[in-house]
């Protein structure tokens, strides 16, 4: 019994830097918001601005997730490296235009649920509100949990997709987002102003091909300078068929996780 005790004493610390959370979709659609912006685009911050605004116009997080994917393809055009761009997230652009049957990309550009939206300040909020009055397409129950020690995300995702053409073609994607991330820029358009970035996407994982119901685990590394209390992972169920987004979740990794 003395060494049983002991070895649970041993153990305690290892237990207590376990941390956990959990989400599920609502019973109403989430609009997706996916903004393509660059640091050295001059057009970008005012994009960006605008949508920091969007809460005080009613469009909350309850309504809209933001995932804000900074590109690559300026950074020699502009003469700025975007220390937030990756060749992936140019990549999910390029898909996006496939599947909406456009040839180019360009910043800003904003695809709500999948849609491209080009009159984003008069359109985008009349979209949100449509995109929430449907019924989803898909439930999706998300769980993280953080081994400090492992220096890991462990993410389950459990997904329900509902409707025999969306069971053909749905797949899962995983966003890691981090918010008030600092930059100062020296060069390209926006030389010599400051940034505090919101809804950064650091990682994005897929795609998850999906059936009618799945559970998908992932381990996501966590990097070095991802301040977690600021870290939010996204689960997005989208039919690649039509580019039509069933349904998403966010989960903030605030400092309350079990």
């Amino acid at each position: 019994m003395k060494y049983v005790f002991s070895l649970l004493i041993c153990l305690l610390p290892l237990l207590a830097t376990a941390k956990s959370w959990q989400i599920s979709s609502p019973e109403h659609q989430m609009a997706l918001l996916e903004l393509f912006t660059s640091e050295g685009c001059g057009r970008c911050p005012p994009a960006e601005q605008w949508v920091a605004q969007l809460p005080q116009l009613g469009i909350d997080e309850q309504r809209l997730i933001v995932l804000a994917f900074h590109v690559d393809y300026l950074d020699e055009q502009k003469g700025w490296v975007d220390a937030f761009a990756r060749p992936e997230f140019t990549a999910r652009q390029r898909q996006l235009a496939r599947l909406n049957l456009f040839q180019t990309i360009f910043t800003p550009e904003f695809v709500l649920s999948g849609e491209v939206v080009h009159n984003w300040r008069q359109h985008l909020q009349d979209v949100v509100l449509f995109v929430n009055d449907l019924q989803p397409e898909a439930d999706i129950a998300l769980q993280v949990e953080h081994d400090e020690n492992g220096q890991q995300l462990l993410v389950d995702t459990h997904v329900l997709v509902k409707g025999e053409h969306n069971q053909l073609h749905s797949s899962l994607y995983l966003a890691v987002k981090q918010n008030n991330l600092q930059s100062h820029v020296i060069a390209g358009d926006n030389a010599g102003q400051h940034f505090n970035h919101q809804h950064v996407v650091r990682r994005w994982l897929g795609p998850y091909p999906l059936d009618r119901e799945m559970l998908v685990s992932v381990e996501i590394p966590v990097e070095n300078d991802w301040q977690l209390d600021q870290v939010t992972v996204v689960a997005v169920v989208q039919n690649l068929s039509d580019a039509f987004v069933l349904q998403a979740v966010a989960l903030p990794l605030e400092n309350q996780g079990n």
